[in-house]
Formats: C-alpha cells, structure tokens, sequence
C-alpha cells in the first residue's frame, strides 16, 4: 500500500514537472516567433517630428435662446480679432479673404499688429500695447468705451489706429460670430500661462477667459470661436526658437494652446486648435512665411479647418 501510494505522488510529481518544461519550452517558442519580423528602421538618435497627435478642438453651438436676440438678415457677418493672422497686409489680409469664401460673409477685420493676448501690467502704464491688448478691445466693444485703445493706439502702429477706427463702426447687431486668433509673441515675451487668480489679464488664461466671458455675455447671439497659434516659431538673435521645442520662459507654445482650449472651454466658447489641425509642425515650412506670419496656402487651411467644424448661419 506504502509502495503504491509513493509511486502515485511520483507520477504526479513528475506530471507537474513535465507541464513546467511545456510551459517554458512554449514561451521560449512565441519569443522566437515574435522576434522574426521586419527589422525596425527605428533609431533612438534620430530627432523627429512625426507625431501622430490629434487636434483638440472644443465645438460650441449657440442655443436657441441666445440667439433669439440676433435680428435675421441674409448675409453672414464675421468679425475678427488679433494680431498679425488677421493684421498683415492689412487691410487686404489674406486669412480675412480666405474666411470670406469658404463662408461666403462679409469679415469685418479688427486685427491689431503688435498687440498682445495679455496685458504687460494690470493697470495701464508704460506698455503702449497693452491699451490694444485682447481684453482692453472686448472691453470697448462690449461697453461702447474706447478711452484706453483710443490713448494707446497711436504709440502702437498706425494700422492699430486704423484697425480700431473699423471696430468703433461696427454694428454688432449684424454680427454672427468672432474669431479671435493671435501669434506667439505672447510665448516669445515670456507672458505666464496662469496665475492664483483667474480673472488675472496679464496671464493667458485669464485673459481669454475674462475677454470671452464680457463678449458672451454683452452679445449672447454672437458665436465666439477662438483659434490656437499655428505650429510656428521666431528668429531671435539670430536663433530659431521653435515652439515646438523650446521652452524660453513659460512652458512650449503647444502649453499656450492648452490654456488657450481650458480658458476658452471655461467662457462657453469655441475653440479650433490650429496648432495640430491645420499649420502642424510637420507642414508649417509650407504655410509659414519670415517665421510665424501665414501665407496664402496657410490662410486657406486655417479657413477649411475652421470651416469644417464651426457651422454659421445668417
């Protein structure tokens, strides 16, 4: 009995052993398996900049109260705001022309070279800009009191001057939506993402989010979408920063864009990232020009990307 009962726990002794050898010998196989493929062209050295990154934009359709307000008419009427996107060439921009057509509307353009998403100082002082700054104009446009851009204007460039004169004769009673769309000068003059407070105007988070929130909330029938920098960067004494990869004070400027997406979520507004969607890093010597400035094929593929997502009608 001894004997069989010790015989019957060598066999399944050696059951168990033999399923350990089976289990190893099968991992041993797939790991050879698996190993025989195409040899990887990969190189841990190489810098790249093929990301396969989706944009991430925030669409935000108006309701069926907020525009009840809008008196009807037959032509769609943008505005738009900013700096050199909408600036240079002004007053023959060619991101202005190209909104124009895919939308068929009539653009107003309000962009102001020079100037700035935030504020350099919370109070007014020695920064010219800073009185054409993203806040200052929704402040005008929203209270009707132009006392600061009119005081600034001329120390910034004589289109700022003739940009506001355009803004002051504009009847927002015929707009139908704004977009707001600036370059990195924000990034390359080191102005923060945030701050404690987030009503802070010289912080990008706060000045988006404050400028929105005063046009939201002045003209609730005006669809306000805001559009990311493209995928852009600056000579600067004889030194290319790129957005992409250097970080010069604040963060990259794809952190700009992120603040930009939250500020902008936060006023219940639109957001187009640009950055990914249509001037990405991989196309940008194609559509940017002396830097940071678009050209036409850029203009035209901010106005299609913008198009695809933002539905207006009259």
């Amino acid at each position: 009995m001894r004997n069989r009962k010790n015989k019957t726990e060598l066999i399944i002794q050696i059951l168990i052993v033999s399923a350990i050898i089976v289990l190893i010998l099968s991992i041993v196989f797939m790991v050879k398996k698996w190993g025989k493929g195409q040899e990887s062209d990969y190189d841990p050295d190489e810098v790249t900049t093929e990301y396969d990154t989706e944009p991430t934009d925030y669409v935000l359709p108006l309701s069926a109260s907020e525009v009840e307000g809008k008196e009807a008419d037959d032509k769609i009427t943008i505005l738009t705001l900013g700096n050199s996107p909408f600036a240079d060439d002004y007053p023959n921009n060619n991101l202005a022309a190209a909104f124009s057509e895919v939308y068929d509307a009539d653009v107003i353009n309000g962009g102001i070279e020079g100037s700035y998403i935030t504020c350099k100082d919370a109070e007014l002082g020695d920064h010219p800009e800073d009185g054409v700054s993203l806040y200052n104009i929704a402040y005008a446009l929203t209270t009707g009191d132009y006392t600061i851009p009119d005081e600034t204007a001329a120390d910034v460039s004589d289109q700022a001057t003739a940009a506001l004169d355009t803004l002051k004769n504009t009847d927002l009673s015929k707009v139908d939506a704004i977009f707001i769309m600036y370059d990195l000068e924000d990034y390359v003059d080191h102005r923060p993402l945030g701050s404690e407070s987030d009503t802070d105007v010289t912080c990008i988070y706060g000045a988006i989010k404050e400028s929105i929130k005063l046009i939201r909330e002045a003209y609730p029938y005006i669809r306000v979408v805001y559009l990311s920098q493209p995928a852009s960067g600056k000579t600067i004494d004889d030194f290319y920063v790129d957005g992409d990869l250097h970080n010069i004070g604040e963060g990259l400027l794809s952190d700009y864009v992120t603040f930009e997406l939250t500020a902008t979520a936060n006023a219940s507004a639109s957001f187009v990232d640009i950055y990914y969607g249509a001037i990405n890093v991989d196309q940008r010597d194609g559509f940017i020009v002396d830097d940071y400035h678009i050209n036409d094929a850029g203009a035209a593929s901010v106005a299609e990307r913008v198009h695809k997502l933002i539905e207006l009608t009259p």
